[in-house]
This record gives structure tokens, sequence and C-alpha cells, in this order.
């Protein structure tokens, strides 16, 4: 079961180097373009450095289980938190755009997958 880990892991790990590479484009399907310093500082921060250091949590059990527990819940309550934020966005809103109902889906299932293996151990 700790191998469900690995999905979840290798989306964080994209997106961090993604954004650390591109932060320019990685948010234009949202509408927010990364036009100053400031704002691509901002996406390799928080889409970068962050979801690299989760996804690269995610792998740590595969050689120490007993980090499971830890990092399945830092790691599912982290992508369960999005998806509860894109959810609260699109009620509040009235509508939710293609991206992030694509990112919306893959969150979902990726906390479900940590939940999951971290049950399973």
């Amino acid at each position: 079961m700790i191998f469900l880990l690995l999905p979840p892991s290798l989306f964080f790990i994209l997106l961090g180097l993604r954004a650390a590479a591109r932060p320019q484009d990685l948010l234009a399907g949202f509408d927010l373009p990364a036009k100053s310093a400031l704002s691509r500082n901002e996406i390799r921060a928080v889409y970068g450095g962050f979801p690299l250091f989760i996804g690269a949590a995610l792998v740590l059990p595969l050689a120490w289980p007993e980090m499971l527990p830890g990092v399945a819940a830092a790691g599912a309550l982290s992508l369960a938190g999005m998806a509860t934020g894109r959810l609260l966005s699109a009620v509040i809103d009235g509508e939710i755009g293609r991206m992030p109902l694509i990112f919306t889906v893959v969150e979902i299932a990726g906390a479900a997958m940590i939940a999951a293996a971290w049950l399973g151990a």
C-alpha cells in the first residue's frame, strides 16, 4: 500500500519543477500572469519549493516506514486543503473553470491515495 504514495509524489515533484523552471507559464491557465520578479518569486515558492519538498517527503516512507503517519497526514491534508479551497471558491463564485476543476480532481485523487497508503500500512 505504501506505493500509493508514488503518484501523488510525482504530481508534487513535477508541479514544483515546472513552477521553478517556468513560473510565467504555470498559472496562465488560471488567468494569472506572472509579469514581475515579485510574482515569479511567489509562484516559485508556493507552487515550486513547497510541492518539491512535499513530493520528496512522500517518498521517505519507502526507506523509513515509521515516517508514514506524519508524512501521509501532511500530504493528504495539503491536497485536501487545496481541493477544499477550490470547491469553496466554486460555491462562492458560482462557477469553476476547466483548469481548477482538473486540479480539484487530481488533488482529491491524490489525497485519497495517500490516505489509503496510510490506512493500509
